[in-house]
């Protein structure tokens, strides 16, 4: 059986449109260097992998849809099956086939993600959703700036080209990586070096005039493979949903790695990311029976615009002393700028026809320094193992701020006029901040096993100190913390693969400001109750989870109802429901996801909005996905795929005094090996797809009835690659 992707990426060579020529300059000669190296025999030019030539580890390459290890959910090496609490991983073999183009289009047959509220706008910015709440990336188990941080548009998003896996660590997550969301952590793993890697490299065209290129080689850079390289790029141009709205970026990640002995390796990867056009940021308003086309930009595109820039650089080091113990040490700094211009729109004027509409100047950067150092020991005392964890962590985020409006003249929908006078440096001043924010964190776990039993119980202390200093009122505000948080579970596994498990624990999130008397905020809290069973059977290559939850956040800021314009710290938000989700290879040609999501999130304190959901958050959510690889016969080389997506309605305003629509979406896949036209085709692939492939219409989700966002139309991607 051929490869589907385990080894690597996918090598992409900018496009022949010419629109990054630096990258074609850059990349061609490492191209040139590895193809030269293949060798000349036609049985080796496609690498053949069985699945059980390489052993999964909990952040490496998984084959095929399955994963059955995973870091995220405590930090080591870990088979899911033995980890109580719900974690979903998406592989690069299904972002692959489904050729994501963000991670928020990856994480769409996941269970409990709500990844596109935004619509069409998630390759710039990414709002994802778990059990409701707003949540947080890490990036190699890394804390990476984000919107649930409260650092508006200058937060963190990346090319998915980049990653070998991304999972979900559904709920509370403090324990292990600090301050965060009662709703979970996204982990993104990038592609690092293999001694058996896959090269490819590839272009694609589609939908609104796109034009991409892609790149992923690597290899020794040595005779005994001590050190090896990896090199992932993409670029890409294109055309949107939205009239004159352009996306235009390249992304690079390169990667070292470096087996300085048997006890010790070190890795160096780095990323860097330019976004000269970063898409739709806009929304649209509802009223009654008035239609606002998909396709309108209510701002102007002689005035608008949206860049951003990021880049990092980050080491891991690992030690084994012994069999006992060993050490791990992460570190990693980004930076991340942004500059966005925009009119927008601010809902409908009387007449129902026009749009009313604000100009702003928003930008910032955010410089980030995330350290964590870990000790591991691995012993038993009896009949009973353990894998003992000790780390100390530490963050530092400097984030800055500038934020200006101006009122702008309005607009009609039936007939919108461009280029009208934009108010511009006179605008009037609005808010500008600079913010910094340190945390120190020290946690311990220990992972045990008893027979078929297996015990998780962690603890962790938090030591926060923020300062925000406005450069309007040139006042500095300061604020510390200090939370205390943990976690505990059980599993039980049973021979036929059956394993049940409970498990508890607790989150916390620093908030800034004060109360009416000057008091500052204390973080919000939260707390997840989770119960479920997992299912891992012992002769077929599957993994179903079905986990059943209720979070409880407190210390959540409503309006205090004696003193207008400020916050008391009463509000109270809860969220239940049921998640299931499977990933299954039935046979060598079919494989299987699928999930579905229950999510009932309430208010359950709130001055006002008492007993009302949050926006956005759909209670129903399911989807579906299945390809079939044909490997003899007249249909011999093509691999068919294809998904069906159910998203819910989600209520629009804080009072729930209206829905958006529900959306039932299909999505399909179509490859073909055209090695099998002729060997001298060997290594080369066709593909061509299709997202939300009948066009569906439909409002991704609103944040009041005059700011809602139109979901991602069909799109369709068809493209050519060669692997080596």
């Amino acid at each position: 059986m051929k490869s589907s992707e385990i080894y690597g990426a996918t090598c992409v060579i900018s496009p022949a449109s010419g629109k990054y020529p630096l990258l074609i300059t850059l990349l061609l000669p490492v191209v040139a260097h590895a193809t030269q190296q293949q060798t000349t025999q036609a049985d080796q030019n496609v690498m053949e992998v069985n699945a059980q030539d390489y052993k999964e580890t909990g952040n490496g390459p998984v084959y095929g849809y399955v994963a059955h290890q995973s870091s995220a959910g405590t930090k080591t090496d870990t088979p899911l099956i033995k980890t109580p609490q719900a974690i979903s991983v998406v592989t690069r073999d299904q972002m692959s086939i489904q050729n994501v183009q963000s991670v928020a289009q990856a994480l769409r047959y996941t269970s409990g993600i709500a990844s596109e509220q935004r619509g069409a706008n998630t390759d710039s910015l990414e709002y994802l959703y778990g059990r409701g709440f707003l949540i947080d990336e890490l990036w190699n188990g890394l804390y990476t700036p984000g919107p649930s941080g409260g650092f508006g548009y200058n937060v963190t998003s990346f090319d998915p080209y980049m990653f070998e896996r991304i999972e979900v660590l559904h709920g509370p997550a403090s324990v292990l990586y600090g301050q965060g969301s009662p709703g979970g952590v996204v982990n993104m793993v990038s592609k690092l070096p293999q001694k058996n890697q896959l090269n490819e490299a590839g272009v694609q065209t589609g939908s609104y005039g796109r034009a991409q290129g892609f790149v992923d080689v690597g290899g020794a850079l040595n005779n005994d493979q001590t050190v090896l390289y990896r090199i992932a790029a993409d670029g890409f141009n294109t055309s949107s949903q939205t009239d004159f709205v352009k996306e235009r970026r390249f992304s690079i990640a390169p990667s070292l790695a470096w087996q300085i002995n048997d006890d010790t390796h070190f890795t160096l990867y780095g990323n860097y990311q330019t976004d000269p056009d970063a898409g739709y940021y806009n929304s649209v308003p509802i009223n009654g029976n008035i239609k606002v086309p998909r396709s309108l930009n209510p701002g102007d595109p002689s005035f608008d615009s949206f860049r951003k820039t990021q880049g990092a650089i980050g080491e891991e080091l690992t030690h084994r002393f012994n069999d006992v113990w060993s050490v791990k040490q992460s570190y990693r700094f980004l930076r991340n700028s942004q500059k966005l211009q925009y009119v927008g729109n601010d809902g409908f004027n009387a007449d129902g026809k026009t749009l009313n509409r604000t100009a702003y100047l928003n930008y910032g950067d955010v410089d980030a320094h995330t350290l964590d150092n870990q000790a591991l020991a691995t012993f038993t005392t009896g009949a009973v193992s353990h894998k003992a964890t000790f780390g100390v962590d530490y963050q530092h985020i400097r984030f800055s701020h500038w934020f200006y409006s101006a009122a702008a003249p309005s607009l009609s929908i039936s007939n919108p006029q461009y280029g009208q006078t934009i108010p511009g440096p006179n605008f009037m001043y609005a808010t500008s901040t600079e913010a910094t924010l340190e945390q120190l964190g020290a946690y311990g776990q220990d992972q045990i096993d008893v027979g078929n039993w297996s015990f998780l119980l962690g603890m962790r202390e938090d030591w926060t100190n923020n300062s925000t200093h406005s450069f309007k009122t040139q006042e500095t505000q300061y604020q510390s913390a200090r939370a205390f948080t943990w976690r505990t579970g059980a599993v039980y596994q049973f021979a036929n693969g059956i394993a049940p498990y409970i498990s508890y624990s607790q989150s916390f999130q620093p908030q800034l400001g004060t109360d009416y008397e000057g008091k500052a905020f204390t973080p919000s809290k939260g707390e997840q109750y989770e119960a479920g069973v997992k299912f891992q059977p012992k002769h077929s290559n599957s993994f179903i989870t079905l986990s059943l939850f209720q979070i409880n956040k407190t210390d959540v800021q409503t309006s205090d109802p004696e003193h207008s314009g400020f916050s008391v710290l009463t509000g109270e938000v809860r969220s239940r429901g049921v998640e299931a989700e499977a990933h299954a290879s039935l046979t060598d040609h079919l494989q299987l996801i699928g999930s579905y999501t229950y999510t009932d999130i309430t208010n359950t304190n709130s001055n006002t909005a008492q007993g009302k959901a949050p926006v956005g958050i759909p209670r129903n959510t399911g989807s579906l996905w299945a390809d079939y690889t044909q490997y003899s016969g007249a249909l011999a080389g093509w691999q068919f795929g294809a998904g069906v997506r159910y998203i819910g309605g989600s209520y629009g305003d804080t009072n729930n005094t209206f829905k958006t629509s529900s959306a039932t979406l299909v999505d399909t896949a179509l490859r073909y090996d055209l090695g099998q036209l002729s060997s001298s085709l060997e290594g080369w692939m066709a593909s061509l797809n299709a997202s939300n492939l009948f066009d569906r219409h439909y409002i991704a989700s609103c944040t009041g009835q005059s700011y809602c966002y139109w979901g991602a139309g069909r799109m369709v991607l068809a493209g050519i690659k060669y692997q080596w």
